[in-house]
């Protein structure tokens, strides 16, 4: 049996299972959550309203309040977003997140093939590198020749 530090190793960011129930406590302001983050308060609302965020807790009055495990899903959801993952693919990782870990061969499909992906790309860039740089030089000869 793995002691709870070998368990909290294997725990993924976002994930319910193992973390303590003060985590799951509505605390931080939008704007807490925020600059806990690192990710605009505004970027925080579009994520709820495309539905890649499940809606954050409210007080009586209204506002926002997001627990310590919204703000790991929140960083995930970023994460996934900066790297150019679709909405509707993170969408779909996060409901498989929520899931559990019987998903985790799942969500690990989805990143490899974003992987994969994003190789194909940077082949294309760096393809687009090499032309552009080939170019220069053409100019750079062809200007060096007109002295």
């Amino acid at each position: 049996m793995k002691d709870s530090n070998e368990k909290s190793q294997d725990r993924l960011l976002g994930e319910s299972d193992g973390v303590p129930s003060e985590w799951m406590q509505p605390q931080y302001s939008i704007g807490r959550a925020a600059e806990r983050t690192g990710v605009p308060a505004d970027t925080l609302r579009y994520y709820e309203r495309e539905g890649i965020m499940a809606p954050a807790g409210r007080t009586s009055g209204g506002s926002r309040r997001y627990s310590e495990l919204d703000l790991e899903k929140i960083a995930c959801a970023h994460w996934l977003r900066e790297a150019g993952v679709p909405i509707a693919v993170i969408k779909h990782f996060d409901a498989l997140r929520d899931q559990g870990r019987e998903t985790v061969s799942a969500r690990r499909s989805l990143l490899i093939a974003h992987r994969d992906e994003l190789q194909r790309r940077r082949d294309r860039i760096e393809a687009s590198i090499a032309a552009i740089e080939e170019k220069i030089a053409k100019y750079d000869r062809i200007m060096e020749a007109r002295r």
